[in-house]
């Protein structure tokens, strides 16, 4: 356990200090110039959606609707757990943006989307998916009871995590190492909030008892 927690760590340690150094590597060319060969516009029209929920105030409007609604069914802890699990991985990526410090993907090089005033590694949108999707996929696959909804709702944050890196390649919007390191990250982040909530759970049920 302590091993694998270690590899998480390492490798975006080790893909922040190379993306710091080197603007991109060339497999992140390839892999962009590739993806943007497709020009199906419901592909396009895919990508721009999964993206879209990460803009702007999009996240935070998600959240505050999902705490609300564990509100009401009475999951104070779960209501909590899933606004620190967004606000403080969106914290993150932007520390670690100003430390690496490394430019976006030029327009000489890729199509750009959308312009961004803010540096390229992590990508915020895969870091705060992986860690928010990622906390509601956890909460829904441990609490609910199996049914249609429960298989749908899985379905719909798995895919929003794993659409999200081609995603924000495809737009232009980053390097497919700049969402590599975002998916290490999210990973990390998921990890250390499912542990924060199970000591949150563990102490609310000692009180309890």
């Amino acid at each position: 356990m302590r091993r694998d927690f270690s590899k998480i760590i390492g490798l975006p340690l080790a893909l922040g200090a190379a993306a710091a150094l080197l603007a991109f590597f060339s497999v992140d060319l390839r892999i962009t110039q590739f993806l943007q060969q497709f020009n199906n516009p419901y592909f396009h029209g895919l990508m721009v959606a999964v993206s879209w929920l990460g803009y702007d105030y999009h996240p935070w409007v998600i959240a505050l609707c999902v705490a609300a609604l564990l509100l009401s069914l009475r999951l104070r802890i779960e209501a909590v757990c899933v606004l620190i699990s967004l606000g403080s991985s969106l914290l993150l990526a932007m520390a670690i943006k100003l430390i690496v410090a490394r430019p976006r993907p030029a327009s000489s090089l890729a199509e750009i989307y959308r312009y961004h005033s803010t540096w390229s590694f992590p990508s915020g949108h895969v870091v705060s998916y992986v860690a928010f999707y990622g906390f509601l996929f956890y909460l829904v696959f441990t609490r609910m009871p199996r049914s249609v909804l429960r298989s749908a709702l899985l379905v719909l944050f798995g895919g929003l995590i794993g659409l999200v890196g081609l995603s924000r390649v495809y737009l232009g919007a980053h390097w497919a190492s700049d969402t590599l390191g975002g998916y290490c990250l999210g990973l990390l982040w998921l990890t250390l909030m499912i542990h924060l909530y199970y000591r949150l759970k563990s102490g609310r049920s000692t009180e309890s008892s």
